[in-house]
């Protein structure tokens, strides 16, 4: 299905005429990221040289570390573009969703031209260019209909194989997931690079408190009716992780958030007028795939491992298989190295082979996922940032 629809995605021309009186709030909530946030902070300055109406907020989330001084220090050379707000305990820490609505009730809710106002929320650690900024505040201006976009989402680094497997997944499987999305018109958030027309909120407090806040905030659009797009053509970079524990426990926090959604919208979307049948299934079955890759890659283990131990009988049927998941394999990364230009032959060619211990790594997080689930426990496992080293090509 994905291969039927999820390419040839909607791209936008820039016409900068088209985007004068728009006003772009970027909001980075902050927490311990003093190895990161200044070259963010950098980066930014340097992308919106040319785009005085895009400011940066950065939420500090009551850090331990020297992210509020650091924040502090670099807004003063940044000519009012960049803004500090501090959180204190024990309101703080609790979510970043709560720390999206704190930072939007101060900064946006005064707004007086809201259809003109676009509140966008990046990590700690996100960088766009000037072309995707000017490309998302065109894609509203373009369409005064649009109440909520998602940019595409690609990693910074890609130095070792884990990294290359995680901006394979983000360039490709997902942007196809988010074009097809399009097609059915149920695009979704993905939290880093998301973007919303503040005149279309109509809650004080937009942003929920699952584990999967972002999934959750644009379910909340659809729910009512909102026009929700996903742009393939402006891209916002984060850092790959690059060790396998705290990939794991990032997976299991998305995962755990997606039981979140789950069981609080599951029964609101099958029932709402203003999502499609289609739209209804696609939602379902991303809701459901904790369940769903529970059983089928259990089922391929045991059907593995029998097919193995007759191999004699079985060696054409499982040489069938092999291939046929080879071939789609390389499919999928020849069209990542046509969008990301990378010369690292030697590690795609292994990628191609090791595709299934990719998604197997999934497991030990849905694992983790349900028993906290199950067990009450929804404390939040932040990533860490921090590249120590130049930042990547692509940048």
């Amino acid at each position: 299905m994905l291969l039927v629809a999820g390419q040839n995605g909607k791209s936008i021309e820039l016409e900068p005429l088209l985007a004068r009186g728009y006003q772009l709030i970027l909001l980075v909530p902050a927490m311990n990221e003093e190895g990161i946030i200044e070259q963010t902070m950098r980066m930014f300055l340097r992308e919106t040289a040319n785009l005085p109406n895009v400011k940066m907020v950065i939420i500090d989330d009551a850090s331990s570390d020297d992210t509020a001084l650091l924040v502090k220090n670099f807004s003063k050379q940044a000519g009012g573009r960049i803004q500090l707000l501090q959180r204190q305990l024990p309101q703080a820490q609790t979510g970043k969703g709560n720390a999206l609505n704190w930072a939007y009730q101060q900064v946006v809710l005064d707004s007086r031209d809201r259809d003109h106002l676009i509140c966008g929320v990046l990590d700690a650690d996100a960088y766009m260019a000037e072309e995707s900024y000017i490309k998302v505040i065109q894609y509203f201006a373009q369409d005064e209909k649009l109440d909520l976009l998602q940019t595409k989402v690609g990693m910074l680094e890609t130095r070792n194989w884990l990294q290359i497997m995680q901006d394979i997944e983000f360039t490709v499987i997902n942007d196809w997931i988010q074009n097809t999305r399009n097609r059915l018109g149920n695009a979704a958030a993905s939290g880093n690079g998301q973007f919303i027309r503040v005149s279309s909120v109509t809650a004080q407090r937009p942003w929920g408190n699952a584990l999967l806040e972002d999934f959750e905030f644009s379910t909340r659009f659809l729910l009512e009716g909102k026009k929700t797009l996903y742009a393939g053509d402006a891209v916002v970079y984060q850092e790959a992780i690059d060790k396998l524990r705290p990939f794991i426990k990032q997976r299991a926090r998305w995962t755990q958030g997606g039981l979140d959604c789950l069981f609080g919208y599951w029964p609101k979307d099958l029932r709402s007028p203003r999502i499609n049948l289609l739209a209804k299934a696609e939602m379902s079955f991303y809701m459901l795939i904790p369940f769903v890759t529970l059983a089928t890659g259990t089922a391929s283990l045991i059907v593995s491992a029998f097919t193995i131990s007759n191999f004699d009988d079985y060696w054409r049927l499982l040489a069938v298989i092999v291939t046929v998941n080879l071939l789609f394999n390389m499919y999928i990364i020849a069209q990542y190295q046509r969008a990301s230009q990378t010369k690292q032959y030697g590690l795609l060619v292994w990628t191609v082979l090791t595709f299934a211990i990719y998604n197997y790594l999934l497991y030990p997080a849905i694992v983790i996922a349900f028993y906290k689930k199950m067990s009450g426990r929804t404390s939040w496992v932040k990533t860490s940032h921090g590249i120590k080293r130049k930042i990547g090509r692509k940048v």
